[in-house]
């Protein structure tokens, strides 16, 4: 039975991503990449100082595109990298939203000289980025087996899989998360779905701070969870890093990993200002 690897969101963290990588049973799965390679922040946030963070989106890229062509992995399209290939067609509204969430400086890290629409999109579709704009242009939106579903975002439960909308498949949020309008207050929303749903998009700090890298979703004992696993990469998080979730093919936990800073923890470990002080 092959092991799945489902990986959340990196946002240009190559070095946790390297890492990740280094572990035996996740490199004897297939792994899928859950979306949104680009963008992030370069400081983490302690609660008296700060610490730079690299961020190199093309190193990621290159580092999926070698274990899409070469490895037979499968990387899911993100919100932040839609705005890469939007952009690239000159659409002014994505544009727009990627100049406000990370592109200027992703644009910099690309190379790209000025930050008007027309001038991104020609570097986009001309050598040297061209090759990533065609990669992430290619990307699926969803994964699934007869057990699991993997997207970037969520569903829509008003919804069939069938009838999702690829803005809700890339950007639904609290909707998908919550059973009752005002979020939080009544909990989880029940899976209808009825297969295991592995999703990013929303850094698992957003929503809780017990220091874990993941969250597992269920309505109830008998509920088929739903499992987040953005460990806030690049968010500013102390504890942000990239987390990958090993699961059977009939969607039973293998593995937990988290790579935080290039070092690797279990998943389920906490992790405190002081396990990540230098």
């Amino acid at each position: 039975m092959e092991k799945v690897t489902f990986v959340g969101d990196i946002h240009s963290g190559a070095d946790d991503l390297r890492t990740l990588l280094t572990d035996p049973v996740i490199l004897d799965s297939h792994i899928v990449f859950l979306g949104d390679y680009i963008d992030g922040l370069t400081t983490r946030h302690f609660s008296d100082h700060t610490e730079p963070m690299v961020v190199d989106p093309l190193a990621v890229l290159d580092i999926l595109m070698d274990r899409v062509a070469h490895h037979g992995d499968q990387a899911l399209l993100g919100n932040h990298d839609d705005f890469w290939i939007a952009t690239a067609r000159r659409d002014r509204d994505a544009y727009e939203t990627w100049k406000l969430n990370g592109g200027e400086h992703t644009w910099a890290r690309l190379g790209i000289t000025g930050d008007g629409l027309f001038q991104v999109a020609d570097a986009l579709n001309a050598a040297p980025l061209r090759a990533y704009t065609d990669f992430l242009n290619q990307r699926p939106i969803t994964w699934e087996n007869d057990a699991i579903l993997a997207v970037h975002a969520g569903l829509n439960w008003h919804n069939t899989l069938a009838q999702q909308e690829r803005d809700d498949l890339l950007w639904i949020r609290g909707d998908y998360y919550f059973k009752d309008d005002d979020h939080h207050a009544e909990g989880w929303h029940r899976n209808d779905l009825g297969k295991v749903i592995v999703t990013g998009h929303t850094p698992v700090q957003f929503l809780q701070t017990n220091g874990i890298g993941y969250i597992k979703m269920t309505a109830s004992h008998d509920d088929v969870p739903r499992y987040l696993i953005d460990s806030g990469s690049r968010s500013g998080a102390v504890d942000g890093g990239v987390f990958a979730l090993t699961l059977a093919a009939d969607g039973q936990v293998i593995q937990k990993k988290r790579a935080v800073k290039g070092q690797l923890y279990d998943g389920d470990q906490p992790l405190t200002e002081a396990d990540l002080a230098d």
